[in-house]
C-alpha cells in the first residue's frame, strides 16, 4: 500500500491507499485501539474493485492524538476528517467503519450526505452504549482506563494468546500484520500505541453523540454486518431492531462463527458480500433513479452473475 501524511489545521493524519484511483473510492475507518492495518485481511479481496483510502484515527497507528477532548466528538471529528478526504478524492464515495469507525461513518454521513454513495458498518453503530444494560459512562470509562493500563505483554506469544480470543480465525501471519502496529515495545514489554487520553475521549464521544442520533439523517444505501457470537446477545438484538426501524435503506447480514471483528474472522466473505451489494443492490437503485451514468457502470455492470464479483 502507498502511505503518506495529510496535515489539516496543524494536525497530521497518516493515510494509506490501495487500488487504482479510477475505481470507486471506499474510505475505511478502524475501531478503538486499532489502526488502518485492521483491514489487512480484506485489502487483497478489495483492491481490484475499489480505490481504498484507509486513515489512522487520532492517537492510533501513526496519527498523533488531538489536543482537546472535545476534538474527539463525532461531529467535530467528521468535519476534520472531511478536510482530509477531500484532498484524496473529489467524487462521491463509499464509507466503511468497524466498531468506533462505524459510528464515525454514520456521523460523517449525517454531516455530508451529498458525498456518500453508501455506508458499510462492520459490527458497529448499533449497540454501544445505548443497548448495554447498566453501562454508565462512568463504568465504561473506568473499564477502558483499566484496560489501557493493564494491556501490557511480556512477549509476542503472550500477546497473541490473548488476541486469539478476539477472533474465531486460527492465528496466522495476516493477523500478525493486522495487529502488530497496535503495539509498541518499551523496556521489553508490548504496550498499546493508543494512550489513555485518546481512548477515554473516544468513549466519551459515544455518550455525547450516540449512533442513533444520526439514523434519521441516513438516506443512502447502508449495509450492516453483525457478529453471530455469542449466540444469545440481547444487546445485539435490541440494537438491530432499532437501526432497522430507523434507517430505511438498510441491509443486514449476520455471518456465522464471527465475533466483533467480523472482518478478521471472515475477510473474504465480508468483501464478497460488499461487492455483491454494490454491484446488484445499489446499481439497481441508481438505475431506477436515472443516475446510472457514473464510474460504477464501468467496473460493475448490472448483472446477477456473482462470478463477476470474485477475485
Amino acid at each position: 500500500m502507498k502511505e503518506f501524511q495529510k496535515t489539516i489545521e496543524q494536525h497530521t493524519f497518516h493515510v494509506y491507499t490501495e487500488g487504482r484511483e479510477q475505481l470507486p473510492a471506499l474510505v475505511c475507518l478502524h475501531g478503538v485501539t486499532a489502526d488502518s492495518k485492521t483491514f489487512t485481511g480484506m485489502v487483497e479481496h478489495m483492491k481490484n474493485h475499489f480505490h481504498l483510502i484507509l486513515l489512522d484515527g487520532p492517537g492510533h497507528g501513526r496519527t498523533r492524538p488531538l489536543v482537546h477532548e472535545e476534538d474527539y466528538a463525532f461531529s467535530f471529528l467528521a468535519k476534520r476528517l472531511d478536510q482530509v478526504i477531500m484532498q484524496l478524492t473529489s467524487k462521491p464515495f463509499f464509507i466503511m467503519g468497524h466498531s468506533w469507525g462505524a459510528d464515525l461513518a454514520l456521523h460523517y454521513t449525517k454531516a455530508f450526505p451529498e458525498k456518500i454513495e453508501g455506508v458499510i458498518l462492520l459490527d458497529g453503530g448499533y449497540v454501544f452504549p445505548e443497548h448495554v444494560p447498566g453501562l454508565t459512562k462512568e463504568k465504561a470509562l473506568s473499564a477502558w482506563g483499566e484496560y489501557s493500563h493493564t494491556s501490557v505483554y511480556s512477549s509476542w506469544g503472550e500477546f497473541v494468546d490473548t488476541y486469539q480470543g478476539y477472533t474465531t480465525k486460527k492465528w496466522d501471519d495476516t493477523l500478525d500484520l493486522t495487529i502488530a502496529s497496535n503495539f509498541k515495545k518499551e523496556k521489553g514489554k508490548y504496550r498499546l500505541v493508543a494512550e489513555s487520553f485518546s481512548l477515554l475521549s473516544m468513549i466519551k464521544a459515544f455518550y455525547r453523540e450516540p449512533s442513533s442520533t444520526a439514523y434519521t439523517d441516513i438516506n443512502c444505501p447502508t449495509l450492516l454486518f453483525h457478529a453471530a457470537l455469542p449466540l444469545t446477545d440481547k444487546s445485539r438484538k435490541q440494537g438491530l431492531r432499532q437501526i432497522q426501524e430507523s434507517i430505511p435503506d438498510l441491509k443486514v447480514i449476520g455471518i456465522k462463527n464471527t465475533k466483533h471483528n467480523v472482518h478478521w474472522d471472515a475477510p473474504e466473505k465480508v468483501s464478497q458480500e460488499i461487492k455483491l451489494w454494490i454491484g446488484n443492490d445499489i446499481l439497481e437503485v441508481a438505475h431506477n433513479a436515472g443516475k446510472i451514468q457514473n464510474v460504477y457502470t464501468t467496473f460493475w455492470p448490472r448483472t446477477n452473475d456473482s462470478n463477476l464479483f470474485t477475485n
